[in-house]
């Protein structure tokens, strides 16, 4: 097979017009377009439509396409594993992260020994963060699960806390040393979206104890979450690590059972671990959570 033509094929499918992927490969229409219709005719098939200036995938474009995008993006990492094989002088980390307070001190130390490296971070849920991951949008993350149980990918466990209810200073259960399942009878619950690993682990503590709050208040933000707490709208759980103890408002109170606990892994996927930046990554997360557990 040609690599010129998969390369023309792959820039026109992927722009959706000869035009652009002229100028994205730097050659002339003309080149594309002969290339491409070289490509159709060595197999017999039409992978291309034009209509007017734009270029529509067949069905069998769309499946090539989807391989082509395979193709060059395993083309990167090669190119990136060789200009990275010696130093880690420069690149690019896209990482992913369940919420701030882990990922920031992990960032902050691996800046230190690589700062010539461009960092960009995503937060949001734990079910988002582990997709994107899967779907290459993120090389590494930090993120919870009650279990390590993706396949295809390389976890490795960066730190354990409990899980801790927090309330406003004007709820009865300021105060209090700690609070047991049942005392979550008849309380309005403030909890995140059904994909939460926190909400997970805290509903199925309360079913094994038979305990039946009176509302739930769904809010897909933390930050909404810990203010409507502040106001008194109800009561919520996070995780003792991410308590805002700064706000003044909101008051944390441990909860009494052993099995209310979330681990926080570190996180990428399997084929891609040997990548130098992505190794690096692994080795400041090692050292912090070292640190996390001495403390």
């Amino acid at each position: 097979m040609n690599y010129l033509y998969l390369r023309a094929f792959h820039a026109v499918a992927s722009e959706r017009s000869f035009t652009r992927a002229a100028q994205v490969l730097r050659v002339s229409q003309s080149t594309l377009s002969w290339q491409v219709k070289a490509l159709e005719e060595s197999y017999g098939v039409r992978l291309l439509d034009r209509r007017g200036r734009n270029v529509v995938p067949t069905d069998v474009g769309e499946a090539t396409l989807a391989l082509t995008r395979e193709v060059f993006r395993i083309q990167d990492e090669i190119a990136t594993v060789l200009d990275q094989s010696k130093r880690l002088q420069a690149g690019r980390l896209k990482v992913g992260a369940d919420g701030p307070r882990h990922i920031m001190p992990v960032l902050d130390d691996f800046m230190r020994l690589h700062p010539n490296v461009v960092i960009s971070l995503t937060t949001g849920n734990a079910r988002k963060v582990l997709s994107d991951l899967l779907n290459y949008e993120t090389d590494v993350a930090i993120v919870a699960s009650p279990k390590a149980r993706e396949t295809q990918l390389h976890m490795v466990p960066f730190c354990t806390y409990p899980l801790v209810t927090f309330v406003s200073r004007r709820h009865p259960w300021n105060g209090r040393k700690s609070i047991g399942l049942k005392d979550f009878d008849g309380q309005r619950l403030i909890v995140r979206e059904p994909s939460s690993m926190t909400r997970q682990l805290l509903f199925r503590a309360l079913r094994r104890a038979k305990a039946q709050p009176a509302a739930l208040i769904e809010i897909d933000s933390r930050e909404a979450s810990r203010e409507a707490v502040a106001l008194g709208m109800g009561v919520g759980v996070m995780s003792a690590m991410e308590f805002p103890s700064l706000d003044p408002r909101s008051v944390a109170v441990p909860i009494r059972d052993p099995s209310l606990r979330i681990t926080e892994y570190v996180a990428c996927l399997s084929k891609r671990r040997g990548l130098r930046t992505i190794r690096e990554f692994f080795r400041s997360a090692a050292k912090r959570s070292e640190q996390l557990t001495n403390d």
